[in-house]
């Protein structure tokens, strides 16, 4: 077995499911031309081009509530937030909206949603939080934090196949 890292193997299950499923796209700030923040998308683009690789404003809300409007009629958008800290901004959209839709309606939201966090740099106050207990009550919603590179994969391409 080769030895990855977690930027690796989160690389690496994307590209995956990507492969795997068409209805599977990526949305979030600087995941396309840039590669991302920590660079997990890199090449991404050329790959599975703009349509499948998406950058957005920097507007977590509106990240959020696209992908709930995508996986209402059979998509399999992933999010990526550019630092866990951000998730704030699309508090709304991932617990009330997302979180809560399938009790209100019946419809299923299969949506995945990256939270980097940490990556080995001081980010200070706006980019070093963890913020999985906001969510860990909230119902519909799962929350996963890996514990090796081997996890971000198999994790990673679970949430992505969850229906």
């Amino acid at each position: 077995m080769s030895v990855m890292t977690y930027l690796q193997a989160i690389s690496d299950g994307l590209r995956q499911e990507m492969r795997a499923d068409e209805r599977v796209f990526l949305m979030g700030e600087d995941i396309g031309v840039f590669g991302g923040a920590f660079k997990v998308t890199d090449g991404f683009i050329d790959e599975f081009g703009p349509q499948r690789v998406m950058d957005t404003p920097l507007a977590e809300s509106g990240i959020i509530g696209t992908a709930v409007g995508a996986s209402v009629v059979g998509m399999r958008p992933v999010c990526e937030m550019q630092f866990a800290d951000f998730i704030s901004c699309g508090f709304d959209q991932l617990v009330n909206v997302a979180g809560k839709t399938r009790y209100r309606m019946g419809l299923a939201v299969p949506i995945t949603v990256r939270l980097p966090s940490g990556g080995g740099f001081s980010g200070g106050p706006f980019h070093s939080q963890n913020p999985e207990a906001w969510f860990m009550h909230a119902p519909g919603l799962k929350v996963v934090a890996p514990s090796s590179a081997e996890d971000a994969k198999g994790l990673l391409i679970g949430a992505i196949r969850d229906p």
